[in-house]
């Protein structure tokens, strides 16, 4: 009996040996208070940014108005940096895919880019030919095709390939083509301040949907699949910076095919996306990140890249292959792969996450 009874306690003691060494050596998931995570970036971060654009949104349209009332050079000039202002914000906030500026196509119709048969030239040229008024109305023009909307449409107008004479018309009697400039910045402004105030106002704002996911909604199931979705963004506007925004104008070293090349603001655009990213990272996910090497290789690869844009003092459409510039370019490209891996691959088992579906995926 006390032989049984000795074996049998060295039979637990050994048990809970073993146990012991097993969970100390078990790799450990963070527990994550992943509401907190997504109120710290909506509040810090996406509405913030959002206010931003929707005050330079409204700026550009009344400067528009302004400049078609004159249809001088000064307005003009005036009128050119209204939208760059208004395009700095919007890559800063370019990123955020889901959410209201899902609903009514209303992130393409601030931005449609890539233009892969070029339908916005195509159709610009088409209204400023047939000259159609019905659809300078705002409720009107909203619902026109996204081609004839937005920032790449505005652009075009701004910038145009052969600049034309009096093309907006003279004082007091500004041409269809102004009407036109004048319709698509206040829908420009109508769609950021919509975008703004249901993130924050309204009924239930999305703020308030994103904070009760915990309970689950008609929306997510969880502050985890917010977080998720969140980190997602942040890696979808890697790919699209990497694919689209460098590599798709590199490979074939034809620079038409860039982001804003009219506008000669390229590298701008990626240099104001990857700030927002580190941004993001920072905000939301850096605190999270349990392995101190790999949050410090993250930020790391973020300076780098920021680093080595500001480095660069020409436009993309004047760099050409095997030039010192086009070296640093490429330096910006190996940077930009690098926080890919870092974030498609390293990042999301060490905070316990699944990376979620990304919007880029087939195109």
């Amino acid at each position: 009996m006390k032989i049984h009874l000795r074996l049998s306690l060295l039979t637990l003691i050994v048990s809970l040996l073993f146990s012991h060494h097993t969970l100390a050596n078990e790799p450990t998931t963070p527990q994550i208070h992943w509401q907190s995570v997504n109120q710290t970036i909506i509040d810090q971060h996406i509405i913030p940014r959002y206010l931003q654009m929707a005050d330079s949104g409204a700026k550009l349209s009344q400067q528009a108005q302004r400049f078609c009332a004159a249809t001088d050079n000064e307005s003009f000039e005036a009128l050119r940096l209204a939208y760059h202002h208004a395009m700095d914000d919007w890559m800063g906030i370019q990123h955020i895919r889901f959410g209201p500026v899902e609903l009514f196509l209303q992130y393409n119709r601030l931005q449609l880019w890539p233009d892969k048969h070029n339908t916005g030239s195509k159709q610009i040229r088409q209204v400023l030919s047939q000259k159609p008024h019905d659809i300078l109305d705002a409720e009107r023009f909203a619902l026109s095709s996204v081609a004839i909307q937005g920032f790449t449409a505005l652009e075009r107008l701004l910038y145009p390939s052969t600049p034309h004479p009096n093309a907006f018309g003279g004082a007091g009697q500004p041409t269809y083509r102004c009407e036109l400039l004048m319709a698509i910045t206040r829908n420009i402004a109508d769609i950021a301040t919509n975008v703004h105030r249901d993130w924050r106002g309204g009924k239930v704002g999305f703020r308030d949907v994103v904070l009760s996911a915990d309970h689950g909604n008609d929306y997510f199931d969880s502050s985890q699949e917010v977080s998720a979705r969140l980190l997602s963004n942040l890696s979808t506007q890697l790919q699209s910076i990497v694919d689209q925004k460098l590599m798709l104008p590199l490979e074939h070293r034809k620079m038409e095919l860039a982001e804003s090349w009219r506008s000669r603001r390229s590298l701008r655009n990626i240099q104001l996306n990857l700030q927002a990213l580190e941004d993001l990272y920072s905000t939301g996910f850096s605190g999270s990140v349990t392995d101190a090497k790999l949050d410090a290789e993250i930020r790391q690869s973020f300076r780098d890249a920021i680093t080595s844009l500001e480095a660069i003092h020409l436009p993309l459409y004047r760099i050409q292959a095997n030039t010192e510039a086009d070296q640093k370019l490429q330096h910006v490209l190996e940077s930009c792969r690098r926080l890919k891996r870092l974030i498609n691959n390293q990042l999301p088992p060490t905070i316990g996450m699944t990376l979620g579906f990304n919007s880029l995926d087939g195109d």
